[in-house]
């Protein structure tokens, strides 16, 4: 009994029939609820997963880089398996997503403590424009997260080029960025309201998951086009 169970979380229902091409949604909502749908025990793993693999601090960045590998390849309609693209993101972009995370690790605790200083002023212009420019810094980081990880495991960039990017689609998607960091935001409240079970089982699958299927369709738009277009300038090029 256990040993289906187990294996139902691992891989899936075997029963399940095989999407066909067209039944499979391309992008947006439909595409998030399909593989919440079809891959419903194995996101109740992929969760766990980066749970544990978190317990050591140092292994934080490396496990979001597995994970949104994982749910990187949901949202290209691959086969996942589990622990093969976990493991395969861990290793791969273990460099980068160390350094990434110790950049934002380091970043946050310079803001909090600029805030703290800028704000025990009594008044004056220092204290307004200090604790201000550093909220605006701070939101501008928290929306380029929403693009550093899928980025680093999707596409072979340097960490400048990362950092780079996730800024220009955060200006140029503001909107659509401050509403999936504050669909993020509810997902999270939702699961502390329930003593933080679905957190521990679901939660962060299903934020990560918003993330990644959002960003899928950024990136088809902005990089996979133009990328495209560059091999087909060239090819012609290649027939003349």
């Amino acid at each position: 009994m256990f040993g289906n169970f187990f294996n139902k979380m691992y891989y899936g229902d075997p029963h399940r029939p095989d999407l066909k091409a067209d039944d499979i949604p391309k992008k947006g909502i439909s595409l998030f609820f399909d593989i919440l749908k079809n891959n419903f025990w194995q996101l109740i793993s992929l969760n766990l997963l980066l749970i544990i693999s978190c317990i050591p601090i140092v292994t934080i960045g490396p496990a979001l880089a597995g994970f949104n590998n994982v749910l990187r390849n949901h949202t290209l309609n691959r086969n996942v398996w589990l622990w093969n693209d976990f493991k395969d993101g861990f290793i791969k972009n273990f460099k980068q997503s160390f350094v990434i995370t110790l950049i934002n690790g380091i970043a946050a605790i310079i803001l909090i403590n600029n805030y703290k200083i800028y704000s025990s002023y009594s008044t004056g212009f220092i204290k307004i424009a200090g604790t201000y420019i550093t909220i605006f810094i701070g939101f501008i980081l928290v929306l380029m997260n929403v693009y550093i990880y899928p980025l680093m495991v999707t596409y072979d960039l340097k960490i400048k080029h990362i950092y780079k990017n996730a800024l220009i689609f955060s200006i140029i998607k503001l909107p659509q960025t401050i509403g999936m960091v504050l669909l993020s935001l509810i997902l999270i409240a939702i699961c502390i309201l329930f003593a933080f079970i679905p957190l521990l089982l679901i939660g962060l699958s299903l934020v990560g998951l918003a993330i990644n299927v959002y960003d899928r369709g950024v990136f088809e738009k902005y990089i996979d086009s133009r990328v495209n277009e560059q091999n087909k300038e060239t090819d012609d090029k290649a027939d003349k």
